[in-house]
C-alpha cells in the first residue's frame, strides 16, 4: 500500500506542474519507469561489456530462457501494472462537473455563475459562501436579490439565507448573515450557520444592520420609533452566540453629525458613522465620547443621546444642558442662541448655555 501511496503523490506532484491530459501523464509516468528499468538493466548485466547492444542481449536471453509460467506472469504482471498506472491517472484528472461554483437554479437548471454575479466570496474551511444576484417573478414583477450560498469544490452550491441576504460576515469560522424578504432589504432577522450544517436564528426581533469584531455583534433593532428612538435605534451588542445584548451607544441627534443605524462600523473600539464615532464600551450612559470626523470652525457640537448635551468636536468637555429622560430626545433646530428641540411628545427651548429651559408646546 506504501507503493501505491507513493505513485499516487508522484502523480499528484506532476498534475500540479504540468497540464496534461490523464493519458498523457500516464504515458509519462511509463516512459520514467522504463527508463528506470534501463538503468537497473545496464547495472546489473554490465560484467565487464562496455556496450548497451551487449547489456540487453544478455538481459535478452534471460527472458527467453524463463520457463512458460513465468513468461505468462510477468506479462499479467506488466498488463496489471500499465492498468493501474493509467487508472490512477484518470483518478487524479478525472473530469469534476462542479469543479467551479455551480447553482442549481428555481428550474432545476444548474448554472455557472460569473465573476461579476457572485459577491463577497469568502472561505471557510473547505466551503466558500458566498452572495448571488438571484431573480425570480413575484406575482407579474421580476425581482433580482442577493441570496447567501455555501459551495464545496465538487458540489453544487447550497442556498443558506431563506429570503435576500443584504449582508454577511464571517467571524471564528462561523458566518453570521441578515435574513430579509425579497422585496424589502432594509431590516431582517439574524442567523448563524456554520460549515457542519448548522444554520439558526440568533433573536426574535429583526435588525436593521449588524457590525461584528472578534468577540461581538453589534446591531440596531428594526422598531418603529417615533424621533431618533433611545432603545430602538440605539448601538446594542451581543456576544457571538446572542448572550449578553446591552446597549452601547445611544442613537444622536444633531445638525452636525450625519449617520445612519444602516451603515455602522465597529473598529479599536469606537462605533463609526458617516462623518463622527462614538466611544463605546459597557452599557451606555448616554455620555459616551463623540468626536466630529470633519473639520469645522464651530467651538461646540450639540446632540442628544439620552440628554441634551454639547460638547467640543473632538470629544472633550461635554457640558450637560438637559437631564436624561427615558423615552427620546430629538434636536429641532438651533437659531439665535437657543436650542430647539423635543422630549417625547413635549416641545422645548434652552439657550445654549443650558439655560433658561421653557416649555413651548
Amino acid at each position: 500500500m506504501s507503493l501505491i501511496n507513493e505513485m499516487i503523490e508522484f502523480v499528484k506532484s506532476i498534475k500540479s506542474i504540468v497540464k496534461i491530459s490523464w493519458i498523457g501523464m500516464a504515458i509519462i509516468i511509463l516512459l520514467l519507469i522504463f527508463f528506470l528499468i534501463v538503468k537497473w538493466i545496464l547495472g546489473k548485466y554490465k560484467k565487464g561489456k562496455s556496450i548497451i547492444k551487449e547489456n540487453f542481449k544478455e538481459f535478452w536471453n534471460d527472458l527467453i530462457n524463463l520457463k512458460r509460467w513465468q513468461k505468462v506472469i510477468l506479462v499479467i504482471g506488466g498488463v496489471i501494472f500499465c492498468v493501474l498506472i493509467f487508472g490512477v491517472c484518470y483518478w487524479i484528472k478525472k473530469p469534476n462537473p462542479y469543479q467551479e461554483i455551480a447553482i442549481l437554479n428555481n428550474q432545476n437548471e444548474v448554472i455557472y455563475p460569473i465573476g461579476v454575479d457572485i459577491l463577497n466570496e469568502r472561505k471557510v474551511g473547505d466551503f466558500t459562501f458566498f452572495r448571488y444576484n438571484t431573480t425570480e417573478m413575484i406575482g407579474d414583477d421580476v425581482i433580482t436579490y442577493p441570496a447567501l450560498y455555501k459551495w464545496k469544490e465538487g458540489k453544487l452550491a447550497e442556498r443558506i439565507s431563506e429570503g435576500a441576504c443584504p449582508h454577511f460576515e464571517v467571524v471564528k469560522n462561523s458566518v453570521i448573515y441578515l435574513n430579509s424578504t425579497l422585496v424589502d432589504s432594509s431590516h431582517g432577522q439574524l442567523y448563524v450557520a456554520r460549515p457542519d450544517g448548522i444554520n439558526e436564528r440568533v433573536m426574535e426581533e429583526e435588525l436593521y444592520d449588524f457590525s461584528v469584531d472578534d468577540e461581538y455583534i453589534y446591531f440596531s433593532y428594526c422598531f418603529d420609533t417615533v424621533g431618533v428612538g433611545l432603545e430602538g435605534h440605539a448601538l446594542h451588542r451581543m456576544d457571538l452566540n446572542g448572550d449578553n445584548i446591552i446597549t452601547v451607544a445611544y442613537e444622536l441627534s444633531c445638525p452636525s453629525l450625519q449617520g445612519s443605524h444602516y451603515n455602522i462600523r465597529i473598529e479599536d473600539g469606537w462605533a463609526i458613522y458617516s462623518n463622527y464615532k462614538i466611544q463605546i464600551g459597557n452599557q451606555a450612559d448616554g455620555l459616551e465620547k463623540v468626536v466630529l470626523l470633519d473639520s469645522t470652525d464651530e467651538d461646540w457640537i450639540y446632540y442628544t443621546s439620552n440628554m441634551l448635551i454639547k460638547a467640543k468636536p473632538d470629544g472633550t468637555e461635554q457640558v450637560v444642558l438637559d437631564g436624561v429622560d427615558d423615552f427620546w430626545y430629538q434636536i429641532d433646530k438651533i437659531e439665535g442662541g437657543w436650542i430647539y428641540y423635543q422630549k417625547g411628545n413635549d416641545k422645548y427651548k434652552i439657550d445654549i448655555n443650558g439655560n433658561n429651559k421653557v416649555k413651548i408646546e
